[in-house]
């Protein structure tokens, strides 16, 4: 059975460039606005007990379609058949009153998803045991933190036993205990049989809870398949995107009127042969890290390398005033190539980066920095769960 039907969905937005634009076309009867597409026809079915990830850059209109999805956002054209109750957990505080207790706000929110006063009654205990709020319940939640805000809402979403639950990025403030009790949750709902829309810049995530994905690009689906397939392929672009941003980036630091006293020209990862890597396919791979940079005058400068995963996560960093070095004293017109070893390097699967930077003699301000193209970490065999994998050995006694 479909729990989800969307047909033709699109979602348009008037943009005006000052409120006197609006008021004009008010008037004179003509527009002065320009359009902005955030969807364009989408075609979604979604049948009972499936669990679909969304994936997408920033701005790829995911918000837009959850908000659409859960009958917070009406579309511009198109139709929409949702079958089943369906709680929805969005952006950090949506449908919170932040005057009111984070008690009065369950009700509040509860009431809303359809429970009768009864059922929240019968259901508030268990909302509050979950969030492990008891403490704070009775305190308005304005003065909550973003991390208290996501365990009360999601508490309440999945608490209220929907048939559709569609969760947003929302969880990506949360601790990383709490995150790990919604997953256990998610998982159990998917177990159960109810349907999970799940939007989330994890690949991980979206591979393990989904089996099948959908990749937004500008308002339209890309791509729509396997979770496994569709994150791979989103994998790939990402990374090719990363490789044109650098050469814009390059194109940049020469066109600058004040170039920083001095800057990095390249940076790369090699094997202990020079040989360039741009996979990584065997676990705990020794790798070198190398940076070639130029100094405009002399001047004394700490060097650092770091690793972000495709979600802007720190993975790793060094800097040479971290690691008790002294300043490396560069000269006026000097090229200089510095080279940092990693043994064993450990990543978990994904889509990674390198930056480069240089900072002054204190290690405080950076002259210049610079990302190298990305690098996938793809193993014939899962490797395990996180940032890192580690070598082990199980045994039963």
């Amino acid at each position: 059975m479909i729990a989800i039907k969307a047909t033709n969905i699109s979602k348009y937005y008037r943009i005006y460039s000052s409120p006197t634009e609006r008021l004009k076309e008010i008037l004179l009867r003509r527009p002065f606005h320009k359009v902005f597409t955030a969807l364009e026809d989408i075609n979604l079915e979604v049948l009972r007990g499936e669990a679909l990830g969304i994936i997408g850059e920033n701005g790829a209109g995911k918000s837009t379609l959850l908000k659409i999805l859960s009958r917070t956002l009406k579309p511009t054209s198109g139709t929409l058949e949702i079958n089943g109750r369906t709680a929805a957990l969005l952006e950090l505080g949506a449908g919170f009153n932040p005057e009111l207790s984070g008690e009065e706000n369950i009700h509040l929110n509860a009431y809303l998803l359809g429970l009768t006063k009864d059922e929240i009654e019968e259901r508030k205990a268990d909302i509050i045991a979950f969030s492990e709020l008891q403490d704070f319940i009775h305190q308005p939640v304005k003065t909550y933190s973003s991390g208290m805000y996501v365990r009360l809402a999601f508490s309440i979403a999945t608490s209220v036993n929907p048939d559709i639950l569609i969760i947003d990025e929302a969880l990506a403030v949360g601790d990383q205990r709490f995150q790990k009790k919604c997953v256990d949750r998610m998982v159990g709902f998917r177990e159960s049989g109810k349907t999970i829309l799940f939007c989330s810049h994890s690949m991980y995530l979206v591979q393990t809870l989904c089996k099948r994905a959908i990749w937004l690009d500008k308002g339209r689906i890309r791509m729509s398949g396997s979770a496994e397939e569709v994150t791979r392929a989103y994998e790939d672009w990402s990374m090719e995107k990363g490789k044109q941003y650098e050469k814009e980036t390059r194109e940049l630091i020469q066109t600058q009127s004040l170039p920083p006293p001095c800057r990095i020209l390249s940076i790369t990862m090699t094997d202990l042969e020079g040989n360039p890597i741009k996979e990584i396919s065997q676990p705990f791979q020794t790798v070198k890290l190398s940076m070639e940079l130029k100094a405009q005058e002399d001047l004394p400068v700490h060097l650092g390398f770091a690793i972000l995963r495709a979600d802007e996560l720190l993975c790793f960093c060094s800097i040479t005033s971290f690691d008790g070095l002294q300043p490396i004293q560069l000269k006026k017109n000097e090229q200089k190539r510095v080279i940092l070893e990693l043994k064993d390097l450990n990543l978990a699967d994904g889509s990674y980066k390198i930056m480069g930077g240089i900072a002054d003699e204190h290690g405080l301000h950076v002259h210049h920095a610079l990302c190298a193209p990305p690098f996938l970490v793809r193993y014939k065999t899962k490797e395990g769960i996180g940032v890192m994998t580690l070598p082990r050995k199980w045994s039963f006694e």
